[in-house]
């Protein structure tokens, strides 16, 4: 059996290299189920380097030059990615292992790590890095040095409002630093198998050695539906969230969704309700939204939407791409 898969591995290698990859400006429609993963080894491009990843067999596995028919559509947003995640049946794509700045997606890979190795009962002290984000634009949830605030509440507040100094407060209770957090971030994101992703920080602020790509972030958002908690967090429209300042009074603070769908601002296709999301946003990333829904409480999909052009194009095409389930 060994020889037979090494075999099989060996082919799959020389016809990536012979066929090289496919148009990926076009929208793929793929029809065909993932390959069995328990029995060939997936191999993804890095900069014309192929990786060989150990893939379990709850993912779709996609290889890059997968050829397909081409859709009907031709989306401004530069990546996307609709996969059914109950039959792993990859239903569209483009341009999904493209090297992409991720913006605040980034903040799903720090709540898989920090729910992998936090105690949610944990109490969290704010530090003076993470109170004193001074990046113009970075989204805050004015977080003070010396506030006391359970794992918990600052994680779904982080999730979900998409903080940056709640990440960086998140990080720092991990790692000690967010350096080190991302070094740890980095080697769990390479276990899923997401070889196109390097972070160096916990929030998504810009930075030339932080990118992933649109089908790393659909493997960080299929981990993560594993948790229990992310499930519960991840479609909440807002938080509540009471805790301490440094001279130990009560603060009380609301923070709202980013994701408009669930804020009411824009409607869903009929028939699909949000199981989680996170949104991004920075100039250098476009505007991104990654989503698992479910379609008249059947089937589960996650989609993934980088680098749009602006809000309204995103959720005018994640629409479009949500009318494609079944």
């Amino acid at each position: 059996m060994k020889q037979k898969n090494r075999l099989i591995a060996l082919i799959l290698i020389i016809s990536f290299v012979l066929c090289g990859c496919s148009n990926k400006e076009l929208l793929l429609s793929h029809k065909r189920t993932s390959y069995d993963v328990n029995s060939v080894t997936s191999f993804i491009t890095n900069n014309n380097t192929f990786k060989s990843v150990n893939m379990s067999n709850d993912i779709c596995v996609i290889p890059e030059n997968t050829v397909a028919m081409p859709g009907d559509m031709f989306l401004r947003s530069h990546g996307v990615l609709l996969v059914d995640i109950d039959t792993n049946e990859m239903i569209l794509s483009k341009n999904i292992y493209e090297k992409m700045y991720p913006a605040s997606l980034t903040k799903m890979a720090t709540a898989l790590v920090c729910l992998k190795y936090g105690n949610l009962d944990d109490m969290i002290t704010v530090s003076y890095a993470a109170s004193h984000i001074n990046e113009p634009g970075a989204k805050l949830c004015f977080l003070q040095e010396g506030d006391v605030i359970d794992f918990r509440t600052l994680l779904t507040a982080f999730v979900i409002y998409s903080g940056n100094d709640a990440g960086v407060a998140l990080a720092e209770h991990i790692s000690g630093t967010e350096a080190a957090f991302a070094e740890l971030m980095n080697k769990e994101l390479k276990k899923i198998g997401a070889v196109n992703t390097h972070f160096v920080n916990s929030h998504g602020l810009p930075d030339d050695n932080h990118y992933t790509s649109v089908y790393d972030m659909y493997l960080v958002l299929n981990e993560l539906m594993k948790y229990e908690e992310f499930c519960k967090i991840a479609a909440l429209d807002s938080i509540t969230a009471t805790f301490k300042d440094a001279s130990g009074k009560d603060v009380t603070k609301i923070y709202e969704n980013t994701n408009q769908y669930l804020m009411g601002f824009k409607k869903l296709p009929k028939g699909i309700s949000i199981l989680a999301s996170k949104t991004g946003t920075t100039l250098a990333a476009g505007s991104c939204l990654c989503l698992t829904v479910q379609k008249k409480k059947k089937h589960r999909y996650i989609a993934v939407v980088m680098k749009a052009p602006d809000s309204n194009i995103l959720y005018n095409e994640m629409n479009i791409i949500l009318e494609r389930t079944k």
